[in-house]
């Protein structure tokens, strides 16, 4: 087996800003794993929030061992102290390489339909008028999620509101302390958005989530930063209507999927998220799309130099291909 790291930066079309950060740059590890001609890759975008960094992630995976990449979940066990981040590398460089080696893409391998979801288009914090032309330019997108870091941004969020027919979801990145968390969510529900991310700090735990959830009843509203791993979910249930599923966060496919198990056996919605990534990083994301009831894939839309392709967007939708594999290859 024969294994090749290495770094590269993608950068967004524009500066992006949450509640937390601003950047415009963002370093990116890629993983490829040869074997008789054929290379399966994967994309570990790490995130400082989670005390991860290109330097680690690049660090872990020079060290990944790999005996048998047919035994994903045994190659995946015996990697377990890897990042969350290079984990899911590691996972996406196994199922793209399975299924080139079997000619089938990665959803047929898994035994789903071909995935073509329905995608939110990301609004980062801006002043008023940036985010009143950007909201002309995606006119015809069915779902945006706009990006709140305080008080002042449900204004914007009200702006939209009046501007724009598309399906509104907000994501406050943890913005609200849990006193003024309520009265936040409140005031966004009026203003007509379909769904709330994670309006509280993690830290601040399950009930400041639920204070919220049943301020703002039937409006669902989503953990995130409160949700890793499959872990996390039996202690947010009944706290939160569903968690956010990002393949960075909990280590790659199969352990989105037991996040996604967990959550379904609570009666919970599930989001599939991303961070800023390639479409390599996307569609490995996308192959389990078809499972999640609200979908946030688009990382890959965002960036102005894209190292990958394959992944198509029409219509709102992130267009999976019928490749094998993964189905995105290096420009």
């Amino acid at each position: 087996m024969n294994v090749r790291v290495r770094r590269t930066t993608v950068h967004t079309q524009r500066t992006f800003t949450i509640a937390r950060s601003s950047a415009s740059a963002f370093g990116r590890v890629i993983l490829e794993l040869g074997a008789g001609g054929t290379v399966g890759r994967g994309e570990a975008a790490s995130t400082g929030y989670y005390g991860q960094s290109p330097e680690s992630d690049a660090a872990a995976l020079q060290a990944v061992k790999v005996s048998d990449p047919w035994d994903m979940e045994g190659t995946l066990r015996a990697n377990g102290a890897l990042p969350a981040s290079a984990l899911a590398a590691l996972d996406a460089a196994l199922h793209d390489l399975a299924g080139k080696r079997l000619g089938v893409p990665v959803w047929r391998l898994l035994g789903y339909a071909r995935p073509v979801p329905r995608t939110a288009y990301t609004l980062g914090i801006a002043d008023l008028d940036t985010t009143l032309a950007d909201l002309e330019r995606l006119s015809g997108h069915p779902i945006l999620k706009i990006k709140v870091g305080g008080w002042r941004d449900l204004e914007t969020v009200r702006e939209v509101r009046k501007r724009s027919h598309a399906e509104l979801w907000v994501d406050a990145n943890e913005a609200f302390s849990p006193d003024e968390a309520p009265e936040a969510a409140r005031e966004l529900k009026d203003a007509g958005i379909g769904m709330l991310e994670q309006p509280v700090p993690a830290a601040a735990g399950p009930e400041a989530l639920k204070r919220v959830t049943d301020a703002v009843y039937p409006l669902p509203v989503i953990a995130d930063e409160s949700s890793l791993t499959a872990r996390d979910v039996p202690r947010l249930s009944g706290c939160v209507s569903g968690v956010n599923v990002k393949l960075a966060k909990c280590g790659g496919i199969r352990r989105a999927l037991e996040m996604i198990h967990t959550a379904r056996a609570h009666g919970m919605l599930v989001m599939l998220g991303c961070m800023v990534e390639t479409s390599l990083g996307i569609s490995a994301a996308a192959q389990i799309s078809g499972l999640a009831d609200f979908v946030d894939l688009d990382g890959f839309l965002l960036l102005a130099d894209d190292p990958f392709e394959g992944l198509s967007f029409e219509g709102g939708r992130v267009v999976v291909p019928e490749r094998p594999g993964l189905g995105v290859e290096p420009r």
